[in-house]
């Protein structure tokens, strides 16, 4: 739309249409229709409306720029030695001609031949400049100023009104924004502190369940080796007996057949080995449920992860040798350094990555998928360069489809029946490795071939 030559009364028709038109726009076609509708009603070549940047030096950034036959891409600029610098000073400024002169400083003004520039500064509902709406010429502009200043304040008025909107939508989106991240965190925080009272209550009743068992544990080990000396000795006077007495009554060579004498003479120290040996191991399980079961999370440590590792693997042979099927285990240890660490979290951490390779395994058995392959699990470690050390613990069951692989570390996903899974534990391990420990935690996985997680921590 162009117009020229149109007395009063037809200019003021055309700018009710216009104001019309651009009162039905809102978002990037407001300003767009508002820059160009700017030219052809003050009929000047260019027109155009930026808003205010928050920055050290002030600066905007054009939302629309009309260069009399299209539209110029959007750009920043600064507003020292520019006539719209002088425009956020006086709140409207009218230059009919010299521009150039007038602020030599401006080289945009030299490129775009401009001769006259006007513009009003845009303020919104609490009287602050939020932007500006601005025209410029290559020739001298008319005289009509009161015309040409009515004109601007119409527009000012509604780019305020947009522009305001559009602030007040950002800002509502960002604070939904914020409210849904502080509503996950919420969240988080409180899923970690039911599992850490969980854990707390755990820990208290394993320590206690271990001490009970660890007494009479130590009796029988203390007192096996007495029972062996003691049987050895009563043996040695029935040979005694039976090598100075060869006519014994027939009532005690009797017993002696009865009770199969012979027998008992072999079989006996081979249980006595035996009772021995799984005293040795409750012995074992008992020291490994002690160290679990620590409940000092806040003192960083030196250890041997190693023995993490070894005790995590004690405490769920259970679930290793499941009687419908076994899960073999094989460990490639590296020689590694002690590592600084809270002992208590990383053995939590690393639990629950095996305990979540052995529930992929056992999915994998019951539907029935493993052929000629046996199910494994395999925890390698190795020094890593800059003083970290890497565990690497990989399975081969049913790995982890790519719809699910994004979400695996996110707070309450699970794949699992709800009775079966909170969906806290790798979220859990995440928050341990990499908040509390600043270490990293991947999974590489295929679906049907198993999945590795890879946990690198500095030492």
């Amino acid at each position: 739309m162009t117009i020229d030559n149109i007395d009063n009364f037809d200019w003021e028709y055309h700018l009710k249409l216009i104001v019309a038109g651009v009162a039905s726009k809102i978002g990037e076609e407001f300003f767009y229709a508002c820059a160009q509708y700017l030219s052809q009603v003050l009929q000047i070549k260019y027109g155009f409306i930026a808003e205010c940047l928050d920055s050290s030096q002030p600066q905007v950034r054009v939302l629309a720029f009309w260069s009399g036959d299209k539209f110029i891409s959007n750009f920043q600029y600064y507003l020292d030695g520019t006539p719209c610098g002088a425009v956020y000073q006086t709140g409207l400024a009218i230059y009919p001609h010299s521009i150039q002169q007038l602020f030599p400083k401006d080289r945009d003004l030299l490129t775009l031949e401009a001769e006259s520039y006007l513009g009003i500064a845009i303020i919104d509902s609490h009287g602050k400049s939020i932007g500006h709406i601005a025209g410029l010429d290559t020739k001298p502009l008319k005289n009509n100023y009161e015309q040409q200043k009515s004109i601007l304040k119409i527009f000012a008025a509604r780019a305020a009104s947009e522009i305001e909107r559009q602030l007040g939508e950002k800002a509502l989106k960002q604070q939904n924004i914020y409210l849904q991240e502080t509503l996950e965190k919420l969240k988080k925080t409180q899923a970690q502190l039911i599992h850490a009272e969980k854990m707390s209550s755990l820990g208290q009743m394993v320590a206690g369940v271990a001490h009970e068992i660890n007494n009479p544990v130590t009796f029988i080990l203390g007192n096996l080796d007495y029972v062996g000396r003691y049987t050895k000795d009563l043996l040695d006077l029935v040979h005694f007996l039976h090598k100075n007495y060869s006519n014994l009554p027939d009532e005690i060579a009797d017993k002696i057949e009865e009770i199969e004498l012979d027998y008992i003479e072999e079989d006996l120290p081979k249980l006595l080995d035996s009772m021995e040996g799984g005293a040795n191991r409750i012995s074992k399980i008992v020291k490994s449920l002690q160290v679990f079961s620590r409940l000092d999370k806040t003192k960083i440590i030196s250890v041997d992860i190693h023995v993490i590792l070894d005790s995590i693997l004690l405490i769920i042979q259970p679930r290793l040798e499941n009687p419908l099927f076994q899960i073999k285990v094989i460990q490639y240890y590296g020689k590694l350094p002690l590592i600084n660490c809270y002992p208590n979290p990383l053995k939590q951490a690393i639990m629950n990555i095996i305990n979540n390779a052995i529930d992929a395994l056992e999915i994998k058995f019951y539907q029935n998928k493993f052929a000629e392959e046996k199910p494994k699990i395999s925890i390698r470690t190795e020094k890593l360069e800059n003083d970290w050390l890497g565990i690497y613990i990989s399975d081969n069951g049913l790995g982890i489809t790519e719809e699910n692989y994004s979400k695996i570390f996110d707070p309450f996903f699970t794949t699992k029946p709800v009775s079966q899974s909170t969906g806290l534990g790798l979220s859990i391990s995440y928050q341990i490795i990499v908040e509390q420990h600043q270490g990293r935690i991947k999974c590489i996985s295929s679906p049907e071939k198993g999945a590795e997680f890879a946990i690198e921590i500095p030492t």
